[in-house]
């Protein structure tokens, strides 16, 4: 097993989730909040990019807070979580930084794929890594988390990894990973951790690399993004 992996399943039961703290059913199940925090520790990350706050932001924010010019950068599509992961996080007196940032999903290009994306400036995630450690854990609501990945590999450092919670989604993150890896190839490592919570894929970045956009199931694609889009919408006015 990987030696990181190994050393964070080794000591996560050793850390400590309050129930008066975890928020409930919208937060990461605690188990895999024990292994994220336990991650960041045996990775030694200092910097870290978040995509879905919450109470991993915390937990995370915890970890690296003892490192020399550490960060955290968390990103929601939703005000209401964002606004709850930073109360909870001021509340807890953590000295780790951390910034929190809402940016609204929108249509975009991936290549030919056409995704649900963050509306986030050109270069802004590159420009404020390189990061340790990413995890991606939104978009939520079955929005989809392809395009997430995409921004995600650029901003992490080779050597760095990235974290997807709900693994074991059946037709979505297992789906996803796939993906993942007909664009990558061999820049990139995936190892699924089915036993813990709703299961985590932990993606090692090896190297830099262009990704090669698969053309597979392009219309299929386009027409859930534009659903997805519709329900998107729908949802920001009510």
């Amino acid at each position: 097993m990987n030696t990181y992996i190994a050393a964070a399943v080794a000591e996560m039961d050793k850390v400590s989730v309050s129930r008066f703290e975890h928020p409930g059913s919208w937060a990461m199940d605690p188990t895999s909040c024990r292994f994220l925090a336990a991650f960041t520790r045996a990775l030694g990350a200092r910097r870290v990019l978040e995509f879905g706050s919450g109470f991993s932001t915390l937990m995370m924010a915890r970890e690296i807070a003892a490192q020399e010019d550490n960060f955290l950068l968390s990103l929601d599509d939703s005000a209401k979580y964002t606004a709850l992961a930073k109360e909870a996080f001021e509340t807890s007196e953590c000295p780790a930084k951390v910034e929190f940032r809402t940016s609204d999903l929108r249509p975009r290009f991936y290549g030919p794929r056409l995704l649900l994306g963050y509306d986030l400036p050109k270069g802004l995630l590159e420009a404020m890594g390189p990061f340790d450690l990413a995890l991606i854990d939104a978009p939520h609501d079955d929005y989809g988390r392809e395009s997430v990945f995409y921004d995600a590999f650029a901003a992490v450092a080779p050597g760095g990894y990235l974290v997807l919670d709900d693994a074991n989604r059946e037709g979505m993150e297992k789906e996803y990973v796939e993906v993942w890896q007909a664009a990558y190839g061999d820049a990139i490592d995936p190892i699924l951790l089915e036993g813990i919570g709703n299961g985590l894929w932990v993606i090692e970045k090896l190297d830099d690399c262009a990704p090669r956009y698969s053309r597979r199931g392009l219309v299929k694609t386009a027409l859930k993004t534009a659903r997805n889009f519709s329900r998107y919408l729908s949802r920001q006015e009510e």
